[in-house]
C-alpha cells in the first residue's frame, strides 16, 4: 500500500512527534517548523495538520488557507480557536479532549478524507 505524504506544522515538538508515531502505519508524516520554506512544495500533501499555539502560527495557516490542501486545526489558544470555528473548509479538532478523543477524532477524519482503507483505532 502507497502511503498518502501529510505535514504536520508545529512549532512545539511534542504534540507533532506525538501525532507522527501514532499515524507513522498509515501516513508518510513530514514534520515543519517555519512554514516560508515550504509554500512552494505543498501540492505533494494529501493534507496538513497545524497545531497552532500563537498568532504567529495562525499567521502562517493563513499563508496557506484556500490553496485546496485539506486543513486540520489543533489550536491551544482559545481565541484562534473561536475565529476558526467560522471557517467552513477546515476540520477542527477540540483541544478540550483527552489524547484519545482526540486521536480518535483526527482518525475519523483522515478516513473519510483522504485514506482509502480503515486505520487501527489509537
Amino acid at each position: 500500500m502507497i502511503k498518502k505524504r501529510a505535514l504536520i506544522y508545529g512549532n512545539q515538538k511534542c504534540f507533532s512527534k506525538f501525532l507522527k508515531c501514532k499515524f507513522q502505519d498509515v501516513l508518510m508524516l513530514d514534520i515543519c517548523r517555519d512554514f516560508r520554506s515550504l509554500n512552494d512544495e505543498l501540492d505533494v500533501y494529501a493534507a496538513i495538520v497545524f497545531v497552532v499555539y500563537t498568532e504567529e502560527d495562525f499567521l502562517d495557516f493563513l499563508r496557506v488557507y484556500g490553496k485546496g490542501i485539506p486543513l486540520v486545526v489543533c489550536s491551544f489558544n482559545k481565541r484562534i480557536s473561536t475565529i476558526l470555528l467560522d471557517l467552513d473548509d477546515v476540520f477542527l479538532l477540540d483541544t478540550s479532549n483527552v489524547r484519545s478523543q482526540i486521536l480518535n477524532q483526527l482518525n475519523l477524519h483522515f478516513e473519510e478524507t483522504i485514506l482509502n482503507t480503515q486505520m487501527p483505532y489509537c
